[in-house]
């Protein structure tokens, strides 16, 4: 018990400017993000590779989330994207704050869920752990099933894009932060105190 106490006492940091996204914003921005990467990906996509006109790309939307994603097949899929974004997230933040699980916390709440950081961490590494699961698991293979026609791992990236907006505008609000400062989570997601470098 008083190793934990210790542990919590180490990390504690009072000091800095505190930062909170607020939730109405961020689920603005994901509707946003809904409406604009799935309805455009389906007609850019339907344009390029499909048999159709580009007028019946609704009805193609329809069909893909009838068919896939509201399949077995597809709710799995989506399950091991957001398992596998998670575990990205985790892994970069163990590795980056010295491997210490002491660190970092779960924390499950209605804006999000997640790993968050206990233990300051410089702001250029948490960048970095934010944006890696929008990259590799959203860019990457949405720009790869396009290239190939491949609509099951377009859609699947398009999906991840989708569910990665709230740490793409995580990532914009602390965009006005040194990369040097230090960053620490707060109680709940998406907020938390920036330490600045010259404190």
């Amino acid at each position: 018990m008083e190793t934990k106490e210790k542990n919590v006492e180490e990390y504690t940091h009072p000091q800095g400017v505190e930062v909170k996204v607020s939730a109405a914003r961020v689920n603005l921005t994901m509707l946003g993000f809904i409406v604009v990467f799935v309805a455009a990906g389906v007609i850019l996509f339907n344009y390029v590779w499909g048999e159709a006109s580009s007028y019946s790309a609704g009805y193609e939307l329809g069909s893909i989330v009838r068919l896939r994603a509201l399949s077995i097949k597809g709710t799995i899929i989506m399950f091991l994207c957001c398992l596998v974004y998670t575990l990205i997230q985790y892994g970069l933040l163990y590795w980056f704050s010295g491997k210490d699980r002491q660190a970092l916390r779960w924390n499950t709440d209605w804006k999000s869920w997640g790993f968050l950081l206990k233990k300051p961490l410089l702001l250029k590494y948490y960048r970095v752990a934010l944006l890696s699961p929008f990259i590799l698991l959203g860019v990457f293979p949405m720009i790869h099933g396009f290239s190939t026609g491949n609509s099951a791992v377009y859609f699947t990236g398009i999906f991840c894009v989708v569910a990665s907006a709230a740490d793409c505008y995580y990532f914009w609000k602390l965009r006005s932060f040194d990369s040097d400062d230090k960053i620490v989570d707060g109680d709940e997601s998406l907020s938390a105190t920036i330490i600045k470098g010259t404190y």
